[in-house]
């Protein structure tokens, strides 16, 4: 035993690798008694010794606890350690064993680190924890040793990657296990093959190791338990009735795997009890799971298969994390903050005595272990890249956001059920939004895939053709003039995915200059804060829906919105004061000159709240000449596209026709009747006339399978009326 008088921290970590079965302590006969920590007279200068334990594939659901599953492992030396430390209910690992030993060794998220993936290669151009420890003035004298499964790459082919990378001593298993008694233990890049029981041989090179170490010392001890191949451990360190026969294992997987749980941590009981009377009291143990149990061996009673190791829902990502022992004063308490495996690299320097709390992508929690309040992250993040799931999420104290690598999303509330089924996504709750955008922001500050470089559209002239809404998500600026009240704009629209919409939040300033017209608008233009939601996949209804004052027409690729309708009723006031009354049939049209509207050069004006929005064709998002079909300018409120003037028919380009005419004759007049002949004043003064035009009613038709409206010079200028159903974030 280690004589000097040093405080020892012993920290474990149990990254596990499976499910089990069940069982109560009330039927288990293998008993570790852990002995109460005794306080020691130790001079309080002293370095802490630092013990890390590893388990492989261990799920909230197969852990005593938790108390979420009846089927759980019995492990007394654990159930030991919680009562006399903190049980925290929030750590986050990634959902496999690579990408969360990747974390941990080196303080960063995969995408900094390069491991994202399995299989991945830890590099000799990262410094790990046991590097950085030996080169700071105030932990230099600590020797390290990592125990048991590696599984962060060979190297350049040979047994000393650990070493190579900056392990001081290395003994255990390069990759996974394919049999726990036979299997290749590999001491500092020698290898031979060892016929002991893995768990049992892991425990014994730690303590060797420990045991003769006289300067402080930071051990890293990683079991390969419970991870497949699942089978029976032996007798004496569990007491499960299981036969081990081939067919018994086969049917009963969970029950081996959580009986290799048992057995380990049957382990970890005579590891701790190994260590004598002083250096246990000045021991402090950290244990976690490294990802979610395996779906072959959850417990199907609380995740689905679906939400397993490899997912990104809790049942991959979230694991058991225990501290307990010396400096942790806080005992049989639970801790709800946030954590992650990334955490654990500033956490052990913190402990060791590294002046610094944030190191790479890390934070120290080690606060925590003594008072409550002591650690501030608001949200927290991991990622992973796989065959199967390619993607991130974050968290904040009760809301998820997963995006995958396709763009699409899932929102979940953890305060209503940590087991995801109610996907919260689309929304129109502007709260729920705001959570969504809270989240989003958060993960672009650390994953570059999600950092938008706006992209400034000032003066372009689009060309995309494309009717999917979604081929258009980014985020555009521009840098605009009010040309009569010589004023700079700056334009700012995102475009988004939230499950089956885009989300299209806009300040509403064009990026084009306006307000160019020979009189100014009445109304100054101002920054709004809109959003509209835009359908992936809109259909046409039985029965068109015609555009009313209730509801905007569409919305611009450059922000802005179509409002048709906004305008002044005859014998209302002076005819120029927006007009609420649908049922006054003489609404006056903005784009008749005669009128005398102050609309610009862009056929837009200002609405009373300062909101710029289009009356006509907004020409200076496309080419108007005839030299090339339109691309897609803008979305109707029913998520079908809006063309330009522009089609190709026959081999020719030319404009699409309007199917409206003027009426021949004069208007009624008399009993608030306006008289007069039918010339365009008002918008009653057209009559649609099937067949006369390219386009339908609403104004749009189907070319090449696609159904879209089309910019027309004369009216209706962008649509009458909708053809599929308009979606309700364009109700004012």
């Amino acid at each position: 035993m280690c004589k000097n008088r040093k405080l020892y921290f012993f920290i474990v970590i149990g990254l596990l690798a499976g499910c089990g079965g069940g069982g109560s302590s009330d039927d288990i006969s293998t008993e570790v008694i852990i002995p109460p920590v005794v306080e020691m007279p130790i001079e309080d200068d002293q370095a802490p010794n630092i013990l890390f334990i590893i388990s492989d594939d261990q799920g909230l659901d197969a852990s005593a606890q938790y108390d979420l599953s009846e089927d759980s492992p019995n492990t007394p030396t654990l159930n030991e350690l919680a009562q006399q430390g903190i049980i925290f209910d929030n750590m986050w690992v990634t959902p496999a064993c690579t990408t969360t030993r990747g974390t941990i060794i080196t303080g960063k998220y995969g995408i900094n680190s390069g491991i994202e993936s399995i299989p991945a290669n830890l590099s000799t151009e990262h410094e790990i924890l046991q590097q950085y420890l030996k080169k700071d003035s105030a932990t230099e004298q600590y020797q390290s040793a990592v125990f048991g499964k590696w599984h962060l790459g060979v190297g350049n082919g040979n047994d000393s990657h650990p070493n190579e990378v900056g392990v001081e001593h290395y003994a255990g298993n390069l990759a996974n296990l394919s049999d726990y008694y036979d299997w290749p233990l590999t001491i500092n890049g020698i290898t031979e093959n060892i016929t002991e029981y893995h768990s049992t041989k892991i425990t014994d090179l730690a303590l060797e190791w420990v045991n003769n170490q006289t300067s402080p010392w930071f051990a890293w001890v990683a079991y390969s338990a419970p991870h497949s191949p699942f089978h029976l451990p032996p007798e004496s360190l569990h007491n499960r009735d299981l036969s081990g026969t081939s067919d018994d294992i086969t049917n009963n997987k969970r029950e081996y795997y959580l009986a290799a749980i048992e057995a380990m941590d049957s382990e970890i009981g005579r590891l701790l009890n190994s260590l004598d009377e002083e250096t246990r009291a000045n021991t402090i143990v950290i244990y976690i799971g490294d990802n979610g149990t395996p779906s072959a061996v959850i417990d199907n009673t609380i995740y689905s298969n679906s939400h397993a190791k490899g997912s990104l829902y809790q049942g991959g990502i979230a694991t058991p994390f225990i501290v307990s022992g010396k400096g942790v004063t806080r005992l049989n308490e639970r801790e709800s903050a946030l954590v992650t495996a990334t955490d654990i690299f500033a956490t052990i320097a913190d402990i060791a005595g590294v002046n610094e709390t944030k190191i790479h992508n890390s934070q120290s929690f080690k606060a925590l272990l003594s008072e409550t309040g002591g650690f501030d992250q608001d949200y927290i993040y991991t990622a992973y890249k796989s065959d199967d799931v390619t993607g991130w999420t974050t968290r904040s104290e009760n809301y998820k956001l997963i995006e995958f690598d396709d763009g699409t999303q899932e929102l979940y509330s953890l305060q209503d059920s940590f087991m995801e089924v109610n996907n919260l996504l689309p929304t129109n709750d502007l709260q729920l939004l705001e959570h969504l955008a809270n989240l989003e922001n958060f993960a672009e500050l650390i994953h570059p895939g999600t950092t938008i470089s706006p992209i400034d559209i000032t003066n372009v002239i689009l060309d995309n053709k494309s009717q999917n809404c979604v081929d258009y998500i980014e985020q555009f600026t521009s840098t605009v003039n009010d040309i009569n009240n010589s004023k700079v704009f700056y334009g700012n629209l995102v475009i988004s995915q939230v499950g089956d919409k885009c989300l299209f939040q806009t300040n509403a300033i064009p990026n084009h200059d306006f307000n160019d017209g020979g009189n100014a608008f009445p109304n100054n233009v101002s920054e709004q804060n809109d959003l509209f939601e835009i359908t992936i996949s809109p259909t046409i209804a039985t029965q068109p829906t015609y555009i009313s004052l209730q509801v905007d027409n569409a919305i611009m690729l450059n922000g802005v919105k179509v409002d048709l309708l906004a305008a002044g009723c005859y014998g209302i006031g002076n005819g120029k004061v927006g007009c609420n009354d649908m049922s006054q049939p003489w609404r006056y049209d903005p784009m008749h000159g005669a009128n005398g509207f102050a609309v610009d050069s862009h056929n837009a004006h200002a609405q009373p709240d300062g909101t710029y929005h289009y009356h006509g064709s907004p020409v200076a998002l496309f080419d108007d000449n005839n030299s090339q079909d339109s691309p897609v300018i803008g979305f109707a409120a029913d998520g079908f596209p809006i063309f330009g003037s522009n089609f190709e028919h026959q081999g020719t380009i030319r404009k699409a026709q309007s199917s409206y005419r003027l009426k021949v004759g004069s208007r009624p007049s008399g009993q608030g009747e306006p008289g007069g002949n039918y010339d365009g004043t008002y918008r009653d003064d057209y009559e649609y006339i099937e067949g006369i035009g390219d386009l339908d009613e609403c104004n749009g038709m189907t070319l090449n399978g696609v159904y879209g409206y089309y910019i027309t010079q004369d009216y209706p200028y962008v649509l009458a009326c909708f053809s599929g159903t308009p979606d309700s974030s364009f109700t004012k």
